[in-house]
């Protein structure tokens, strides 16, 4: 089982970060900005499902990874899956709206 520092893992996010700062300051429309984070969300699925069928297949190095994609998954599906609550709330409250 291969273990990462906490050094990597943190410079892999900062890294992470400073790239997204970068792509804020490109002009970049809403539409854009959520069809590359539904991207991110259905990639880390994928992930998830690849890491699951190499365990039933026994390729896995160890089931902590797989729990790990599986949980990153699930997460950043409900987030999404709450995002969307929230526009669709916002879309039927501007509709609501006497003008």
């Amino acid at each position: 089982m291969k273990i990462n520092p906490a050094v990597q893992a943190y410079s892999a996010r900062i890294q992470e970060y400073s790239q997204v700062n970068v792509n804020r300051n490109s002009k970049a429309d809403f539409g854009t900005m959520l069809k590359n984070e539904l991207n991110k969300v259905n990639e880390l699925l994928i992930k998830a499902d690849e890491a699951s069928q190499q365990l039933i297949k026994g390729e896995a190095e160890d089931i902590h990874s797989v729990l790990l994609a599986a949980e990153e998954a699930r997460l950043a599906l409900e987030m999404a899956v709450q995002v969307r609550n929230k526009l669709v709330e916002s879309y039927q409250e501007i509709n609501r709206m006497q003008l």
